[in-house]
């Protein structure tokens, strides 16, 4: 549901011209814009625990945590139950802090400082964990992706090694793109992987070669990287003023986020409707959604808070094709894209 007001005003279709010139001169002197209400379409909070870190499956389906005490959890959305609990002495490491599912929702990865431990989601056995390094013996896990299939995850380290983990023969490769802490890696396909960091540089790359096929060199630390296979577009941000939208088929620029403030931050990302439209997400409790032909945004909202530090853990489409959100509250959210983009 949305509703439009300009300067928490609503606009009546009886109003006189008078009150619309008089809107016109005082939008034009103090630069008011138009203010849009968003309300979810669907809400639910699943825990109220402290929690780590959250995630979500591609489809929404299922939702998991990792909460203060290094316990986790994974819950059945649609019938809001939670369907496994493991406590932290039946995991490897206490100080996980990464959690992520494959695509096709068989697995799920935990991954703290130097390990992975993967899990089965049809049995909810703990599989067993993996230990790794990075080329500098301190350095510890900063990002994670798990394939699509579970077999395999990509794991980005503090100082600029990215390992791929190959589950089924346990044996892990290096690469090193990145020269400082990769804040963000994931998989493009199953031969293709991206990732950004600290250093100001982006990644996409080879597996099997290692040949880098596209790389961006920024002002600033990468505070998002969001890729769609399908539409074949990036949007990558770092924390001054770059917020570009990438054609990869081009590797051209398509556009460029525009806004008034000075500065804005992004974390997270969805393309939508074959990258037509691209919906971010703020390191606190924003939500916002583009135009990604031309930068321009269509509306800005807030997600449900229970604590001044809420911010979204994750985002993806659900099954009825509205975008959904989870966040560090525990709270899941459903919007209504589709109503924002036909009201234009």
């Amino acid at each position: 549901m949305i509703e439009r007001k300009t300067n928490g005003c609503f606009l009546s279709p009886l109003a006189s011209p008078l009150f619309y010139l008089l809107c016109t001169v005082l939008l034009a002197l103090f630069g008011c814009t138009e203010e849009t209400r968003v309300l979810p379409v669907h809400e639910f909070r699943f825990t109220q625990e402290p929690v780590r870190k959250a995630a979500l499956s591609e489809d929404a389906r299922l939702a998991a945590f990792i909460f203060d005490d290094s316990s986790v959890s994974v819950w059945d959305v649609d019938e809001k139950r939670e369907r496994y609990k493991w406590h932290s002495d039946v995991l490897d490491e206490e100080s996980l802090h990464l959690i992520t599912f494959s695509k096709d929702k068989a697995w799920l990865a935990l991954t703290g400082y130097w390990s992975t431990t993967l899990i089965n989601l049809h049995s909810g056995d703990v599989v067993g964990s993996w230990h790794f390094s990075g080329k500098d013996p301190g350095a510890t896990a900063s990002s994670t992706s798990l394939s699509h299939h579970g077999d395999s995850a990509l794991v980005g380290m503090t100082d600029g090694t990215v390992l791929l983990l190959n589950f089924d023969n346990g044996t892990a490769l290096q690469y090193q793109h990145n020269t400082m802490k990769v804040l963000h890696v994931g998989y493009f396909s199953d031969d293709y992987a991206f990732s950004g960091g600290i250093d100001k540089r982006w990644f996409l790359w080879d597996l099997d070669k290692n040949d880098v096929l596209l790389e961006r060199q920024y002002r600033s630390r990468v505070t998002a990287s969001v890729l769609d296979n399908r539409a074949q577009r990036a949007f990558i941000s770092d924390a001054l003023n770059s917020h570009e939208i990438i054609d990869l088929a081009t590797r051209e620029v398509v556009s460029e986020l525009q806004f008034m403030e000075r500065f804005r931050f992004f974390r997270k990302g969805l393309f939508l409707e074959n990258g037509d439209y691209l919906m971010t997400t703020s390191p606190k409790s924003v939500v916002t959604l583009w135009h990604a032909n031309s930068g321009e945004e269509i509306a800005s909202w807030e997600i449900k808070r229970y604590s001044s530090e809420a911010t979204t853990h994750a985002i993806t489409l659900n099954e009825d094709g509205d975008v959904a959100t989870l966040s560090s509250d525990g709270v899941l959210q459903s919007w209504d894209y589709r109503a924002l983009v036909t009201s234009l």
